[in-house]
């Protein structure tokens, strides 16, 4: 996983948000490896919103809501699941969406 790259930019236009993805492929065998790693990918994330980069490369959706994605192809450990509980509380008091999705079963 390459922490300084942005995943997917996707725009729903029906609920009129922009979602940017990342795309977790990594397994769960050194979970403090993996966490850190997502944590610094989230913080890449957010600077690109906060740096002005999302809305100088996206200007016609500028004004939409921003939502960050972490999709999961492995179902996270333990400690994981702690991590992505605590991140997401961060975030969401900073004024941040953030979604965790599972692939296997979809629900964490």
């Amino acid at each position: 996983m390459d922490t300084h790259i942005i995943d997917l930019v996707a725009f729903d236009e029906i609920l009129k948000v922009v979602n940017l993805i990342i795309i977790d492929d990594q397994n769960w065998e050194t979970p403090r490896e993996h966490i850190d790693m997502i944590q610094e990918k989230i913080l890449s994330y957010v600077a690109f919103i906060e740096n002005g980069t999302l809305k100088k490369k996206y200007p016609s959706v500028a004004d939409l809501d921003t939502i960050i994605k972490v999709i999961f192809e492995y179902k996270p450990t333990e400690e994981g699941i702690k991590f992505i509980e605590q991140v997401k509380t961060v975030l969401e008091d900073t004024g941040y969406q953030l979604e965790f999705i599972n692939y296997e079963d979809t629900s964490i």
